[in-house]
Protein backbone atom coordinates (compact mmCIF):
# COMPACT_ATOMS: atom_id res chain seq x y z
CA UNK A 1 0.00 0.00 0.00
CA UNK A 2 2.18 3.09 -1.16
CA UNK A 3 1.10 6.71 -1.02
CA UNK A 4 0.52 8.41 -4.04
CA UNK A 5 2.76 11.93 -4.52
CA UNK A 6 2.45 14.14 -7.46
CA UNK A 7 5.11 14.13 -9.99
CA UNK A 8 6.47 16.79 -11.24
CA UNK A 9 8.75 16.92 -14.53
CA UNK A 10 10.36 19.54 -14.33
CA UNK A 11 11.58 21.73 -11.34
CA UNK A 12 10.55 25.28 -12.16
CA UNK A 13 11.26 29.10 -10.25
CA UNK A 14 7.87 28.60 -8.29
CA UNK A 15 8.52 25.06 -6.88
CA UNK A 16 11.76 26.31 -4.66
CA UNK A 17 11.16 29.70 -4.01
CA UNK A 18 9.45 29.28 -0.74
CA UNK A 19 6.78 31.22 0.42
CA UNK A 20 6.65 35.48 -0.54
CA UNK A 21 8.21 37.96 2.01
CA UNK A 22 7.22 41.43 2.19
CA UNK A 23 9.47 43.76 3.13
CA UNK A 24 10.48 47.43 2.84
CA UNK A 25 13.82 49.20 1.56
CA UNK A 26 14.70 50.76 5.09
CA UNK A 27 13.76 47.50 6.88
CA UNK A 28 16.20 44.98 5.91
CA UNK A 29 15.70 41.74 6.13
CA UNK A 30 18.15 38.59 6.67
CA UNK A 31 17.70 35.09 5.49
CA UNK A 32 18.79 32.36 7.23
CA UNK A 33 21.29 29.97 4.87
CA UNK A 34 21.04 27.10 7.09
CA UNK A 35 18.04 24.59 6.20
CA UNK A 36 15.80 23.37 8.50
CA UNK A 37 15.58 19.80 7.89
CA UNK A 38 12.08 17.79 8.46
CA UNK A 39 12.25 14.59 9.71
CA UNK A 40 13.50 11.60 8.17
CA UNK A 41 12.48 7.57 8.15
CA UNK A 42 15.37 5.50 9.32
CA UNK A 43 16.17 2.44 7.76
CA UNK A 44 14.70 -0.21 10.33
CA UNK A 45 14.14 -3.42 8.41
CA UNK A 46 17.13 -3.67 5.85
CA UNK A 47 19.91 -3.48 8.41
CA UNK A 48 18.45 -6.93 9.78
CA UNK A 49 17.37 -9.19 6.39
CA UNK A 50 20.19 -10.87 4.39
CA UNK A 51 21.90 -8.63 1.45
CA UNK A 52 22.94 -10.16 -1.65
CA UNK A 53 24.74 -8.00 -4.24
CA UNK A 54 25.30 -9.61 -8.12
CA UNK A 55 28.68 -9.54 -9.42
CA UNK A 56 28.66 -6.96 -12.68
CA UNK A 57 27.31 -8.54 -16.07
CA UNK A 58 24.87 -11.03 -13.69
CA UNK A 59 21.57 -10.61 -14.33
CA UNK A 60 19.47 -12.87 -11.92
CA UNK A 61 20.40 -14.84 -9.49
CA UNK A 62 18.99 -18.30 -8.36
CA UNK A 63 19.11 -18.65 -4.47
CA UNK A 64 19.48 -22.79 -3.08
CA UNK A 65 17.64 -23.27 -0.01
CA UNK A 66 17.43 -26.65 1.68
CA UNK A 67 13.30 -26.29 2.54
CA UNK A 68 13.75 -28.64 6.00
CA UNK A 69 15.58 -30.85 7.33
CA UNK A 70 13.62 -34.06 7.40
CA UNK A 71 14.09 -35.66 10.13
CA UNK A 72 13.26 -38.91 12.12
CA UNK A 73 9.71 -38.78 11.13
CA UNK A 74 10.88 -37.87 7.29
CA UNK A 75 12.94 -40.12 6.57
CA UNK A 76 11.98 -43.99 6.02
CA UNK A 77 14.21 -46.19 8.23
CA UNK A 78 15.22 -49.96 8.18
CA UNK A 79 14.91 -50.95 10.92
CA UNK A 80 12.70 -54.06 10.83
CA UNK A 81 13.84 -57.77 11.49
CA UNK A 82 17.31 -59.25 13.83
CA UNK A 83 20.70 -59.76 13.57
CA UNK A 84 20.22 -62.36 15.44
CA UNK A 85 18.31 -64.86 13.02
CA UNK A 86 14.76 -65.85 13.31
CA UNK A 87 11.53 -66.35 11.04
CA UNK A 88 10.04 -63.58 9.11
CA UNK A 89 10.73 -61.30 6.17
CA UNK A 90 12.06 -57.98 6.77
CA UNK A 91 13.48 -55.18 5.39
CA UNK A 92 17.30 -53.24 5.35
CA UNK A 93 20.12 -54.66 6.14
CA UNK A 94 19.65 -56.29 9.62
CA UNK A 95 16.29 -58.00 8.50
CA UNK A 96 16.00 -61.72 8.66
CA UNK A 97 16.06 -62.56 4.80
CA UNK A 98 17.84 -61.22 2.31
CA UNK A 99 16.17 -57.94 1.21
CA UNK A 100 16.96 -54.73 -0.80
CA UNK A 101 17.30 -51.31 1.46
CA UNK A 102 13.93 -49.01 1.13
CA UNK A 103 15.70 -46.07 -0.34
CA UNK A 104 14.65 -42.40 0.25
CA UNK A 105 14.18 -39.63 -2.62
CA UNK A 106 16.12 -36.52 -1.77
CA UNK A 107 13.51 -34.16 -2.48
CA UNK A 108 14.10 -31.48 0.55
CA UNK A 109 15.91 -28.71 -1.85
CA UNK A 110 14.82 -26.02 -3.82
CA UNK A 111 16.19 -22.69 -5.00
CA UNK A 112 14.48 -18.79 -5.12
CA UNK A 113 15.36 -16.65 -8.43
CA UNK A 114 15.26 -13.13 -8.32
CA UNK A 115 16.10 -10.99 -10.85
CA UNK A 116 16.98 -7.08 -9.56
CA UNK A 117 15.33 -4.28 -11.88
CA UNK A 118 15.87 -0.51 -12.25
CA UNK A 119 14.74 1.33 -10.00
CA UNK A 120 15.18 5.24 -11.00
CA UNK A 121 14.59 8.78 -9.79
CA UNK A 122 15.72 11.68 -11.27
CA UNK A 123 15.24 15.74 -10.39
CA UNK A 124 16.18 18.72 -12.58
CA UNK A 125 17.46 21.91 -11.52
CA UNK A 126 17.62 25.40 -13.43
CA UNK A 127 21.14 26.86 -13.43
CA UNK A 128 19.69 30.25 -12.84
CA UNK A 129 17.84 28.92 -9.75
CA UNK A 130 20.49 27.38 -8.71
CA UNK A 131 22.73 30.80 -9.30
CA UNK A 132 20.15 32.73 -7.27
CA UNK A 133 18.65 31.01 -4.37
CA UNK A 134 20.02 31.11 -0.36
CA UNK A 135 19.84 27.44 -0.73
CA UNK A 136 22.63 24.84 -2.06
CA UNK A 137 20.09 22.78 -3.74
CA UNK A 138 22.23 20.99 -5.82
CA UNK A 139 23.77 19.32 -2.39
CA UNK A 140 20.36 19.11 -0.49
CA UNK A 141 18.57 17.12 -3.34
CA UNK A 142 21.58 14.74 -3.52
CA UNK A 143 20.37 13.73 0.08
CA UNK A 144 16.60 14.03 -0.74
CA UNK A 145 17.46 11.54 -3.62
CA UNK A 146 19.18 8.97 -1.70
CA UNK A 147 17.08 9.40 1.39
CA UNK A 148 13.94 8.49 -1.22
CA UNK A 149 15.46 5.42 -2.68
CA UNK A 150 16.27 3.80 0.77
CA UNK A 151 12.79 4.66 1.99
CA UNK A 152 11.33 2.26 -1.26
CA UNK A 153 13.66 -0.17 0.16
CA UNK A 154 12.13 -0.35 3.26
CA UNK A 155 8.67 0.10 2.04
CA UNK A 156 9.21 -2.93 -0.10
CA UNK A 157 10.80 -4.82 2.00
CA UNK A 158 7.83 -4.39 4.94
CA UNK A 159 5.67 -5.56 1.69
CA UNK A 160 7.00 -8.27 1.24
CA UNK A 161 7.21 -9.54 4.17
CA UNK A 162 3.63 -8.82 4.72
CA UNK A 163 2.35 -10.82 1.42
CA UNK A 164 4.61 -14.02 2.17
CA UNK A 165 2.77 -17.11 0.97
CA UNK A 166 0.09 -18.15 4.22
CA UNK A 167 0.44 -21.76 5.55
CA UNK A 168 -1.95 -24.09 3.88
CA UNK A 169 -3.42 -27.56 5.26
CA UNK A 170 -0.08 -29.46 3.77
CA UNK A 171 2.31 -26.73 3.65
CA UNK A 172 4.15 -24.71 5.84
CA UNK A 173 4.21 -21.10 5.61
CA UNK A 174 3.86 -17.75 7.01
CA UNK A 175 1.12 -17.59 10.21
CA UNK A 176 -1.19 -14.60 11.06
CA UNK A 177 -2.34 -13.93 14.83
CA UNK A 178 -5.09 -11.23 15.65
CA UNK A 179 -5.22 -9.20 18.42
CA UNK A 180 -7.98 -9.89 21.10
CA UNK A 181 -9.33 -13.12 20.19
CA UNK A 182 -10.62 -12.47 16.54
CA UNK A 183 -10.23 -13.87 13.55
CA UNK A 184 -9.33 -11.11 11.05
CA UNK A 185 -9.45 -7.27 10.72
CA UNK A 186 -12.64 -6.99 10.05
CA UNK A 187 -13.70 -7.94 13.70
CA UNK A 188 -11.27 -6.17 15.49
CA UNK A 189 -11.63 -3.75 18.18
CA UNK A 190 -10.36 -0.73 20.44
CA UNK A 191 -8.37 -2.62 22.48
CA UNK A 192 -7.31 -5.72 20.63
CA UNK A 193 -3.57 -4.06 20.77
CA UNK A 194 -0.18 -6.12 20.91
CA UNK A 195 0.39 -7.32 23.63
CA UNK A 196 3.43 -9.43 25.85
CA UNK A 197 1.28 -12.54 25.61
CA UNK A 198 1.03 -12.28 21.61
CA UNK A 199 4.67 -11.76 21.51
CA UNK A 200 5.06 -14.77 23.56
CA UNK A 201 2.60 -16.83 21.28
CA UNK A 202 3.93 -15.43 18.55
CA UNK A 203 7.57 -16.33 19.44
CA UNK A 204 6.47 -20.48 20.17
CA UNK A 205 4.95 -20.58 16.53
CA UNK A 206 8.39 -19.13 15.25
CA UNK A 207 10.63 -21.81 16.95
CA UNK A 208 7.35 -25.17 16.79
CA UNK A 209 7.54 -27.57 14.21
CA UNK A 210 3.80 -27.42 14.27
CA UNK A 211 2.24 -25.16 12.52
CA UNK A 212 -1.45 -23.71 12.11
CA UNK A 213 -3.28 -22.60 8.84
CA UNK A 214 -6.58 -20.26 8.20
CA UNK A 215 -9.42 -21.62 5.98
CA UNK A 216 -8.77 -18.59 3.61
CA UNK A 217 -5.37 -18.31 4.03
CA UNK A 218 -5.36 -15.15 5.68
CA UNK A 219 -8.54 -15.51 7.94
CA UNK A 220 -10.56 -17.17 9.23
CA UNK A 221 -10.23 -19.68 12.55
CA UNK A 222 -7.01 -21.24 12.90
CA UNK A 223 -6.47 -24.95 12.83
CA UNK A 224 -3.56 -26.81 14.21
CA UNK A 225 -2.03 -29.25 11.40
CA UNK A 226 -0.71 -32.68 12.71
CA UNK A 227 2.66 -32.95 13.62
CA UNK A 228 2.45 -36.85 11.97
CA UNK A 229 0.98 -35.03 8.68
CA UNK A 230 3.13 -31.46 7.86
CA UNK A 231 6.09 -29.74 9.99
CA UNK A 232 7.79 -26.27 9.61
CA UNK A 233 11.00 -25.50 9.97
CA UNK A 234 11.55 -24.92 14.00
CA UNK A 235 13.27 -21.55 13.89
CA UNK A 236 15.70 -21.06 16.71
CA UNK A 237 16.66 -17.43 17.94
CA UNK A 238 20.49 -17.35 17.40
CA UNK A 239 22.76 -14.59 18.14
CA UNK A 240 24.10 -14.30 14.43
CA UNK A 241 20.06 -14.39 13.23
CA UNK A 242 18.30 -13.14 16.02
CA UNK A 243 14.34 -12.70 16.48
CA UNK A 244 13.16 -9.58 15.35
CA UNK A 245 9.72 -8.37 15.81
CA UNK A 246 9.08 -4.41 13.55
CA UNK A 247 6.11 -3.49 14.58
CA UNK A 248 4.44 -0.04 13.85
CA UNK A 249 4.34 3.61 16.39
CA UNK A 250 1.08 2.41 17.88
CA UNK A 251 2.23 -0.76 18.70
CA UNK A 252 5.64 1.01 20.63
CA UNK A 253 3.26 3.13 22.46
CA UNK A 254 1.13 0.49 23.85
CA UNK A 255 3.68 -1.59 25.10
CA UNK A 256 5.37 1.06 26.66
CA UNK A 257 2.23 1.56 28.47
CA UNK A 258 2.21 -2.20 29.46
CA UNK A 259 3.68 -2.72 33.00
CA UNK A 260 5.04 -6.07 32.28
CA UNK A 261 6.44 -5.50 29.23
CA UNK A 262 8.34 -2.14 30.79
CA UNK A 263 9.36 -3.27 34.64
CA UNK A 264 12.23 -4.93 34.60
CA UNK A 265 11.31 -6.33 37.74
CA UNK A 266 8.93 -8.80 36.58
CA UNK A 267 10.76 -10.32 34.18
CA UNK A 268 13.87 -10.08 35.06
CA UNK A 269 16.74 -8.77 32.58
CA UNK A 270 14.65 -10.05 29.60
CA UNK A 271 13.05 -6.76 29.40
CA UNK A 272 15.97 -4.06 28.24
CA UNK A 273 14.74 -0.77 27.15
CA UNK A 274 18.54 0.35 25.69
CA UNK A 275 17.20 2.47 22.56
CA UNK A 276 19.25 0.96 19.87
CA UNK A 277 22.60 0.45 21.61
CA UNK A 278 23.07 -2.77 20.80
CA UNK A 279 21.34 -3.76 17.46
CA UNK A 280 19.86 -1.35 14.26
CA UNK A 281 17.41 0.70 15.22
CA UNK A 282 15.62 -1.56 18.48
CA UNK A 283 13.91 0.05 21.35
CA UNK A 284 13.76 -2.99 23.45
CA UNK A 285 14.24 -6.71 23.88
CA UNK A 286 11.96 -8.99 25.27
CA UNK A 287 12.40 -12.51 26.05
CA UNK A 288 15.70 -12.32 23.66
CA UNK A 289 13.45 -10.68 20.84
CA UNK A 290 14.76 -7.51 19.54
CA UNK A 291 11.52 -5.32 19.23
CA UNK A 292 12.21 -2.89 16.19
CA UNK A 293 9.34 0.36 15.42
CA UNK A 294 9.35 1.12 11.89
CA UNK A 295 6.67 3.99 10.40
CA UNK A 296 7.09 0.97 7.23
CA UNK A 297 5.04 -1.54 8.63
CA UNK A 298 1.61 -2.13 6.43
CA UNK A 299 -1.40 0.14 8.46
CA UNK A 300 -4.77 0.13 7.24
CA UNK A 301 -7.47 3.12 8.45
CA UNK A 302 -10.63 1.74 9.00
CA UNK A 303 -12.78 0.81 6.13
CA UNK A 304 -9.90 0.07 3.82
CA UNK A 305 -8.82 -3.55 3.18
CA UNK A 306 -6.34 -4.58 5.62
CA UNK A 307 -3.29 -6.84 4.75
CA UNK A 308 -5.25 -9.99 5.82
CA UNK A 309 -8.04 -9.31 2.26
CA UNK A 310 -11.17 -7.84 4.89
CA UNK A 311 -12.28 -4.62 5.48
CA UNK A 312 -10.61 -3.15 8.91
CA UNK A 313 -13.25 -2.57 11.31
CA UNK A 314 -10.61 -0.11 13.16
CA UNK A 315 -7.53 1.32 12.38
CA UNK A 316 -4.67 -1.24 12.63
CA UNK A 317 -1.30 -2.23 11.97
CA UNK A 318 -0.18 -5.80 10.68
CA UNK A 319 3.80 -6.37 12.69
CA UNK A 320 6.38 -8.98 11.61
CA UNK A 321 8.47 -11.52 13.74
CA UNK A 322 10.72 -12.89 11.41
CA UNK A 323 13.94 -14.87 11.80
CA UNK A 324 15.05 -12.25 9.35
CA UNK A 325 17.84 -13.46 7.23
CA UNK A 326 16.49 -16.80 6.85
CA UNK A 327 13.02 -15.01 5.98
CA UNK A 328 14.04 -12.79 3.18
CA UNK A 329 16.60 -11.09 1.14
CA UNK A 330 17.59 -7.60 -0.25
CA UNK A 331 18.96 -8.74 -3.74
CA UNK A 332 20.87 -5.73 -5.28
CA UNK A 333 22.56 -5.96 -8.91
CA UNK A 334 23.81 -2.60 -8.15
CA UNK A 335 23.43 -0.58 -5.16
CA UNK A 336 22.11 2.67 -5.16
CA UNK A 337 24.38 5.02 -7.27
CA UNK A 338 24.10 8.77 -7.79
CA UNK A 339 25.03 10.58 -10.72
CA UNK A 340 24.90 14.68 -11.38
CA UNK A 341 25.55 15.70 -14.84
CA UNK A 342 25.00 19.02 -17.05
CA UNK A 343 21.74 19.28 -19.65
CA UNK A 344 22.92 22.10 -21.43
CA UNK A 345 20.04 21.92 -23.61
CA UNK A 346 18.04 23.30 -21.05
CA UNK A 347 20.46 24.91 -19.00
CA UNK A 348 19.64 22.62 -15.82
CA UNK A 349 21.79 20.08 -13.74
CA UNK A 350 20.08 16.87 -13.81
CA UNK A 351 20.53 14.57 -10.59
CA UNK A 352 19.52 10.74 -10.61
CA UNK A 353 20.02 7.64 -8.55
CA UNK A 354 19.72 4.09 -10.20
CA UNK A 355 19.51 0.79 -8.28
CA UNK A 356 19.12 -2.71 -9.66
CA UNK A 357 17.31 -4.31 -6.97
CA UNK A 358 14.54 -6.77 -5.95
CA UNK A 359 13.53 -8.43 -2.74
CA UNK A 360 12.33 -11.72 -2.28
CA UNK A 361 10.86 -13.97 0.63
CA UNK A 362 13.49 -17.54 1.41
CA UNK A 363 11.36 -19.05 3.79
CA UNK A 364 7.90 -17.84 4.18
CA UNK A 365 7.86 -20.46 7.42
CA UNK A 366 10.52 -17.85 9.01
CA UNK A 367 7.61 -15.09 8.99
CA UNK A 368 4.61 -15.03 12.30
CA UNK A 369 2.43 -11.76 10.94
CA UNK A 370 0.40 -9.73 13.35
CA UNK A 371 -2.17 -7.96 13.11
CA UNK A 372 -3.77 -5.54 15.93
CA UNK A 373 -5.58 -2.67 16.52
CA UNK A 374 -3.52 0.82 16.96
CA UNK A 375 -5.62 1.55 19.67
Amino acid sequence: MEESYTKLAETETPNIRGSSVTSYGLQPVTYLKELIDGAKNQMMIAPWVREIILPKGTHQISIPKRKQYKGYHGETWNTAGSDTGGTGAGTGPYANTIADISWDTVDNYDSVTATPIPVILGKTLRKFDLDTNVINYLEEVKVDLMYDMADRIETKLAQELGDATNSTSTAAGAQTLFGGDTTGSDSLSTGDTLTTDMIVKATRKLGDLQFGYRASGAYGAETLVAISSYRKNPWQNTPDDPYVMWIGPAQEEALRKDSQFVNAAEFGRDVIIREGREAPGFFAKYIGVYIVTSNHMERTASGSTAPDGRTAAVNCTQCILAKPKKAIAAVYGKKPELTVWEYHERDEKRLKVVMYYTSVVLHSDAIIKILVSDA
